[in-house]
């Protein structure tokens, strides 16, 4: 088996990012390191559907909520195993590869800062970040989970290029955030407030409720079979 074949069989989405065309970017914001290799895999994984579609329902139902939490975490162990196989066949064919973990680390790597895994989604151009900061498919929307793989295997073919955001109006996300953490900004940096979405989760804790929010990955127009997204862009 290729190593291409095995991304089509065990991802649900995956693409290649050279980073020489972004190296100076990269190393500035995590090291020398993070160029080791010359190339990231991003792998994305489908979270359970069913899971997802209950997410306004975990605002009043804790089950449902502990569940999806869950499914969060699960999520990520899954595509971790799923990069670690990829990485054996890679190595098969006589190359080099890492796995950077959910985390965005690797004990081989000395990196300044984690890595973003929606990074390397975004610079093989299979996803752009939307005003909520979650990286967006058009296949899935923001309902994967991402791991990336550094490699100094030949793919060069296979590299894409970064992709423009096609959010454009809609504003579904910002009026569905609970934690009024989103703005309808272009900019997914300015658009997207990490302390009012933390503090929106963390006053569900306090009342006693799981950590778990998700209304974002769930509202969006992008791999929800319930919205078109041509009537929001």
């Amino acid at each position: 088996m290729s190593i291409i074949e095995c991304l089509e069989e065990y991802s649900d989405i995956y693409g290649v990012a050279d980073f020489s065309k972004n190296k100076d970017e990269l190393i500035e914001t995590y090291g020398e390191d993070i160029c080791k290799y010359p190339y990231a895999i991003a792998i994305g994984h489908k979270m359970i559907e069913e899971i997802i579609e209950n997410i306004p329902l975990t605002y009043s139902n804790d089950k449902l909520a502990q569940e999806y939490l869950d499914e969060y975490f699960n999520s990520h162990q899954r595509v971790s195993k799923i990069a670690d196989r990829i990485v054996e066949e890679i190595e098969k064919e006589g190359y080099d590869a890492l796995v950077l973990d959910v985390s965005g680390k690797n004990e081989n790597l000395n990196l300044k800062m984690p890595f973003s895994n929606k990074a390397s989604a975004h610079l093989a151009g299979i996803g752009w970040l939307g005003k909520n900061n979650l990286l967006t498919t058009k296949e899935f929307g923001p309902r994967l989970t991402w791991a990336t793989i550094l490699t100094n295997a030949p793919l060069s073919e296979y590299a894409g290029d970064t992709m423009e955001s096609p959010c454009g109006k809609c504003t579904v996300c910002v009026k569905a955030c609970p934690g009024k953490a989103i703005t309808d900004l272009p900019d997914p940096k300015k658009s997207y407030s990490p302390e009012k979405c933390g503090e929106f989760l963390m006053s569900r804790k306090n009342e006693g409720h799981p950590v778990a929010c998700g209304m974002c990955l769930y509202i969006c127009p992008f791999g929800n079979e319930k919205l078109n997204p041509g009537d929001y862009i």
